[in-house]
């Protein structure tokens, strides 16, 4: 097993801030949310992206600023489920700005594809689904079949960018993003791979808004005027779910081979460790101690290195999920003290695989040296104050007390990088 410490050297999303890293950092930075209705001609139903978005939602996280064909390259894109679209896109923004576009032969075999998802492609499951129980198996239509499985957009990914190392397909509820990290880490330690592209995607689709709706966890913006609602679906007036989409990917390499090749690393990842809290936690429901969950998280995230300075609450709208931010800052706080905080949930919607989009903007906000504060930004009507931040910690958490936080730490002067990076 390795120590050598992995660096992050390419960065991509498609989300509702924006497509393209740039794009995506500059909304967050300015506190703009992606959370709107669709208007007549907005992009995001225009033909060849994605025009059919799920019936009887209003106010949602809908990606922006998004071409698949400008990312998917190949006669694959017309077969291309929604989640893999939005996967292959962000994975291939990565990619090229990791300087890894096209990969070669010796490159290709030892690079890994890890990516996460809490719920995968709903809607075409949903409508396959549906004709055979309608008509029988014969109704099922083989060429859409392989959209149904999890795995279906690692796969088209390795197709599309040529990668032919491990690829694997992780699952671990609203911690699916950041457990796609995680074991990339564990690919790239165990010296698996040298490269290792991770990406995590969740999509909105009809299954999911009426699992929701039954749970009275939809915000009261999100549903369509009624009359416009399906039957059956609910809502409440205490229901705190926005819901979203959107895919993010990471490039994650080893120091020494990122400093031999002239990359420029976005951000060191400390680690990630993968656990749980015990307890009165239901399968379906974070556990109702909330300060001992936090304590647990902090310890899981103590990796050796400097204090955590800013903290990244991830995307999943689950219940009591702002309490177990606030519990976790709280511990953090030394002599009047508040490490930054930003819950970008509040900007592009409720969606599982998430974690990975906190991942994204952790590391290009250790490339910038500063993270968006919420403390000004939710009250006032402006640009968010900047805080300084070295050492930024991704809140990853999932029902079933699952905890995975995610350390990350700005990268060090090209000398000293380069003598961490020198294999002892």
């Amino acid at each position: 097993m390795s120590n050598e410490p992995i660096v992050v050297t390419g960065l991509g999303a498609v989300c509702p801030l924006g497509t393209g890293i740039e794009s995506v950092w500059d909304a967050f930075v300015a506190g703009r949310s992606g959370i709107r209705e669709l208007a007549p001609g907005d992009d995001r139903l225009a033909t060849g992206v994605d025009p059919t978005a799920p019936d009887a939602v209003r106010r949602a996280g809908w990606v922006r600023g998004f071409q698949p064909r400008e990312h998917v390259r190949s006669a694959q894109l017309r077969r291309m489920d929604w989640c893999s679209r939005m996967a292959v896109a962000a994975l291939r923004q990565a990619s090229e700005d990791a300087g890894l576009v096209p990969l070669d032969d010796a490159t290709s075999v030892r690079t890994a594809l890890v990516v996460g998802s809490c719920y995968g492609n709903q809607r075409e499951t949903a409508v396959y689904l549906k004709r055979v129980f309608a008509s029988g198996p014969a109704a099922g239509q083989p060429l859409l079949f392989p959209n149904l499985v999890l795995n279906a957009a690692a796969g088209y990914a390795a197709i599309e960018l040529d990668v032919r190392g491990p690829n694997v397909c992780v699952a671990e509820h609203e911690a699916s993003g950041e457990v796609a990290i995680a074991t990339a880490l564990d690919l790239l330690a165990s010296g698996t791979c040298d490269v290792a592209c991770v990406a995590a995607v969740d999509e909105m689709g009809s299954v999911l808004l009426d699992a929701l709706s039954d749970l009275r966890l939809l915000h009261p913006d999100a549903m369509a005027p009624e009359g416009e609602q399906r039957r059956g679906r609910r809502t409440s007036r205490h229901g705190t779910v926005v819901p979203g989409e959107g895919a993010a990917a990471l490039v994650l390499e080893r120091a020494s081979r990122a400093t031999a090749r002239g990359a420029k690393p976005y951000a060191t990842v400390a680690g990630a460790r993968i656990g749980a809290v015990g307890g009165d936690c239901s399968p379906y429901g974070l556990p109702r101690d909330v300060d001992a969950a936090a304590s647990e998280l902090l310890e899981l995230a103590h990796f050796p290195g400097p204090e955590l300075d800013g903290v990244l609450g991830s995307a999943n709208g689950l219940v009591l999920r702002d309490a177990l931010d606030d519990a976790i800052l709280q511990r953090l706080c030394r002599d009047d003290r508040r490490p930054a905080y930003a819950p970008f949930r509040r900007l592009v919607g409720d969606w599982g695989a998430a974690g990975a989009l906190g991942a994204v903007l952790a590391s290009r906000a250790l490339r910038a040296g500063e993270l968006p504060d919420a403390e000004i930004a939710e009250h006032r009507a402006e640009r968010p104050t900047m805080k300084r931040v070295t050492r930024l910690l991704l809140v990853g958490a999932a029902r079933g007390g699952v905890l995975v936080p995610v350390v990350f730490d700005r990268v060090e002067p090209s000398a000293r990088l380069d003598r961490a990076a020198r294999p002892s």
